[in-house]
Order: structure tokens, then C-alpha cells, then sequence
């Protein structure tokens, strides 16, 4: 009689247990995370957006942002790297690369190691190109595009250690890049 009650608590515990997962929770998962922060960024106005509305981009959690005249500067949350996204008015690619290092102040002494740069004129597509100081571990990467009479560069700066570590937000920040700036709902 006593393994009968047992028994019979034991499953009571087990149907109320199923009824809750089932129905009170109506059997939905919670959220991870980071399906959490991706319906942010598709549910959410851009972080940034450029005062002429060139150009809108999302800001990587915890990093800081300065709006300065002509671009935007980031930093991620230990101050290793900045990025700055500047719009010019320079339709070639060298062109538009000089104007952003001298609109930034970024000094001569950065030499190019790598490109992935077109061997034709340049018609606007992405463009990566890494710049190096030959004394010290002082890295810019450089993306480039040029979506219609204006050229849109991205400049990461830092140690290379770090450019690699925090390429993934980066990415994130150039491939969510908005040309014109996006026009998002808020629901």
C-alpha cells in the first residue's frame, strides 16, 4: 500500500510537471541570447546614423561612440581598437583612401602589405586593404565601397593581435552597413 502511494506521487508529480511544460509554458523554448541581440538589430533603429543619412550602422555592445565632423569613431570596450566609418566625396579608391587617413590624421608612416584591389577602374565594389607601420604593431584595415557619387571607408586601427580578435565585430559592422541609412520600424 505505502509503493502504491508512492507510485501515485510520483506520477501526479510527473503529469503536473508535463502539464507545465506543455501548456503553461506552451511548449515554446526561451530565447537564447544571441537570437535576442540579432532581433534587436532587426527590430531596433540603427545605433548611428549619419547626419545626411548616407550611411546607418550598428554599434557593437559596449562600445563607445563619437560622432566627430564627416565620421563616426568607435572604440571597443578595452580601448585596443578604433574603427571609423567616413563617407567622401572622392569617386577613385586611392583617392578615397588618402582623403579618409588625412581626414583622420593617421600619418604617412603606414605602408599597404595586403590588398584585394581590382585590377580594372574601380566601380565600386568592397575593397579590403591592410596598412602597416614597418616599427611598430600599429595595423589599419580598410574597407572600402562606393554605393553611388560618395565612397564609404571603414578603418580599424590597432594591434594586430586585436584587429584579428575583434574581426567578427568588424564584419558584423560592415556587413550591416546601411547605403543609404536603412529606415527601420519599431515594433
Amino acid at each position: 500500500m505505502r509503493n502504491a502511494l508512492i507510485l501515485t506521487a510520483v506520477w501526479l508529480g510527473i503529469l503536473v510537471t508535463a502539464y507545465a511544460i506543455v501548456f503553461w509554458d506552451q511548449g515554446i523554448d526561451r530565447p537564447l541570447p544571441i537570437s535576442v541581440l540579432q532581433e534587436r538589430v532587426q527590430l531596433a533603429e540603427p545605433e548611428y546614423v549619419h547626419p545626411d543619412r548616407l550611411f546607418s550602422l550598428p554599434i557593437p555592445m559596449g562600445w563607445q561612440v563619437i560622432e566627430e565632423a564627416g565620421y563616426v569613431q568607435m572604440t571597443d570596450p578595452n580601448e585596443h581598437i578604433t574603427v571609423w566609418v567616413v563617407a567622401v566625396d572622392t569617386l577613385e579608391l586611392e583617392p578615397s583612401l588618402d582623403a579618409a587617413f588625412t581626414l583622420l590624421d593617421l600619418g604617412p608612416e603606414f605602408v599597404m602589405t595586403s590588398a584585394a584591389l581590382p585590377s580594372d577602374a574601380w566601380t565600386g565594389e568592397d575593397v579590403n586593404v591592410i596598412y602597416q607601420r614597418e616599427s611598430e604593431d600599429d595595423v589599419v584595415s580598410v574597407r572600402a565601397r562606393r554605393p553611388q557619387e560618395w565612397t564609404i571607408v571603414l578603418l580599424a586601427r590597432g594591434p594586430e593581435r586585436e584587429l584579428e580578435s575583434l574581426s567578427e565585430n568588424i564584419d558584423w559592422i560592415w556587413s550591416e552597413l546601411g547605403i543609404p541609412a536603412d529606415e527601420f520600424l519599431l515594433l
